[in-house]
C-alpha cells in the first residue's frame, strides 16, 4: 500500500466522529522491518497527539478507530519513533545495493500480523506521479504510447536514511562498499548530517577515501569536519588532499585552529599549504596548484617523458608541460602530442612554443578566469615578479569561482572545457 493514498485521508472514531486528517504515520526506528506505532492528524501540536496504531480498526474508505474520541490516549512521540513523512519524504536517501543516492517519492506498506509495517521506498517517477493524483492518466498514455511507466522501488533493507531531527544514522554499510559511492554523492551527504552523523562517515573512511569527500563538501561543512575530528586525524586527512585544496580548507579555520593542523602534518605538506596561505584568497596564486610538471630546458625528448613518467601521479593536470630555465623561469609550454611524435634525441627546446600564456600570482584570481576564457585554455600557469614558475591554476577553480559570483550560472565554454580535463 502507498502510503501516499494514506495521507489527508479521514481519521473518525468508533461513533463516527471525524477527528481530523492524517497528517503522517509514526514508526519505530527499526534497521529491516520498521512498524507503524501511531498516527498523527493534522489537527494542531500533532506531535503531542499521537494515536497509537492499536486504536485502528480500518484503513478504508476511512481510517477509522475502535474506540471513541473520549476513550482514546494519544502520546508523545518517543526518542525511538520517527514521523515517516516529515523524515522520509523527498529526502535523499543511499541505495546500498546500487550505491547511489536517491530520493524518495513514496513509501511502501505492507500488513501483517495485524501490524503495519514500512517495506520499502518509491524512487521513481510514479511516486510522484502518484502524490500528484496523476499517476493513472500517465500511466494510460504511455501505455497507448507503448512505452510503460517503469516502477523504481527500492525495498527497506537495502535503504540507507540518513539526517533529519529525529532519523537516526542507519548507515548498514561496509566500508568497502561505503567507498564505492562517489565521493560527490557522499559529501553532498554530509550537508544533511549531524555532527556525529558527519564523524561516522568520515571515521570509517580510508584517509585517502575521506580526503576526496572532504575535498567534494561545502565550505562550512569542511570547517565543521576537521574542527570535530581528533586533530591527529585531521590532519592525517589534510596531507591526502591536493595543497590547494587543504589550504583552501584550512583559511576556513580559527588561525590556532588551522597553526596546530599545519604543525601536526608532515613537514613537507605542512611547509605548501604555509606557502599557499601566504597569498590573498582571492588572487592567482591563492588559487593555484603547486601539482604541475616542469620540464628543464636542458632536457632531450626522452628524458622529458621520463620525468613524466615519474611526476605525473602527483600532478593535478598533464594536458601542459612547463619547460623552465636553470632559474625556474618560464621558458614555454611543451604539448603532450608534440613531446610523444619527437625524436627521443630532440632538445625540449626545439619543440617547445614560447608563446604561452601566464599570469602573475599577486593579480586577481578574476584575471586568471579571464585568460582561461579568451584563450579556451584548461590551466593557466602563475608566475612570481621574475617570471619564475609557481604553479597554475586550473579550469575547475576557476569554474567555483564563476559558479559562485555568477549566482550559479556557468558559461558554456568551461562547462565544456571542465568535461574534456575530466575526460
Amino acid at each position: 500500500m502507498p502510503f501516499s493514498r494514506l495521507l489527508g485521508r479521514r481519521v473518525q472514531d468508533a461513533d463516527g466522529f471525524v477527528l481530523g486528517r492524517l497528517a503522517d504515520l509514526a514508526a519505530e526506528v527499526h534497521p529491516t522491518r520498521p512498524r507503524i506505532v501511531g498516527l498523527l492528524l493534522d489537527v494542531d501540536r500533532p506531535r503531542v497527539a499521537l494515536i497509537p496504531w492499536s486504536a485502528v480498526r480500518g484503513l478504508e474508505p476511512t481510517i477509522t478507530l475502535a474506540a471513541v474520541r473520549a476513550a482514546l490516549s494519544p502520546r508523545p512521540l518517543q526518542p525511538d519513533e520517527i514521523p515517516l513523512r516529515e523524515a522520509l519524504l523527498d529526502k535523499q536517501v543511499v541505495d546500498t545495493h546500487g550505491l547511489r543516492i536517491v530520493k524518495v517519492n513514496d513509501l511502501f506498506l505492507t500488513s501483517g500480523d495485524g501490524e503495519l509495517y514500512l517495506t520499502g521506498v518509491d524512487v521513481g517517477l510514479s511516486g510522484l506521479l502518484r502524490r500528484l493524483g496523476a499517476e493513472s492518466a500517465v500511466r494510460s498514455v504511455m501505455r497507448r504510447l507503448g512505452r510503460p511507466l517503469a516502477d523504481q522501488a527500492l525495498p527497506w533493507t537495502v535503504v540507507a536514511a540518513l539526517g533529519g531531527p529525529v532519523t537516526p544514522l542507519k548507515l548498514h554499510i561496509s566500508r568497502e562498499r561505503l567507498e564505492a559511492i562517489h565521493p560527490a554523492d557522499l559529501a553532498e551527504l554530509l550537508t544533511e548530517m549531524d555532527r556525529e552523523e558527519r564523524m561516522e562517515v568520515m571515521s570509517a573512511l580510508s584517509q585517502e577515501d575521506a580526503a576526496e569527500v572532504l575535498e567534494a563538501a561545502e565550505p562550512e561543512v569542511q570547517a565543521n569536519i576537521l574542527r570535530s575530528l581528533p586533530a591527529e586525524r585531521a590532519s592525517d586527512i589534510l596531507e591526502e588532499m591536493e595543497p590547494d585544496e587543504a589550504a583552501d580548507v584550512l583559511a576556513e579555520l580559527p588561525a590556532e585552529t588551522a597553526s596546530d593542523l599545519i604543525v601536526r602534518m608532515e613537514p613537507e605538506a605542512g611547509a605548501e599549504v604555509t606557502r599557499l596561505l601566504a597569498y590573498p584568497p582571492t588572487s592567482a596564486g591563492g588559487r593555484m596548484t603547486p601539482n604541475f610538471i616542469a620540464i628543464p630546458d636542458s632536457f632531450s625528448a626522452g628524458q622529458a617523458i621520463a620525468h613524466l613518467r615519474e611526476v605525473a601521479p602527483d600532478a593535478e593536470s598533464i594536458y601542459y608541460m612547463y619547460v623552465v630555465d636553470a632559474a625556474g623561469r618560464l621558458a614555454g609550454v611543451l604539448s603532450l602530442r608534440g613531446l610523444l611524435i619527437a625524436d627521443p634525441q630532440t632538445p625540449v627546446v626545439e619543440i617547445t612554443s614560447r608563446e604561452v600564456i601566464a599570469v602573475r600570482s599577486d593579480e586577481s584570481d578574476e584575471a586568471a578566469a579571464a585568460l582561461l576564457i579568451k584563450y579556451d585554455l584548461l590551466a593557466v600557469p602563475v608566475v612570481d615578479t621574475e617570471d619564475r614558475l609557481l604553479g597554475t591554476v586550473l579550469v575547475d577553480d576557476i569554474m567555483d569561482l564563476l559558479a559562485e559570483r555568477l549566482g550559479g550560472r556557468m558559461p558554456r565554454r568551461l562547462e565544456r572545457l571542465r568535461r574534456l580535463r575530466r575526460g
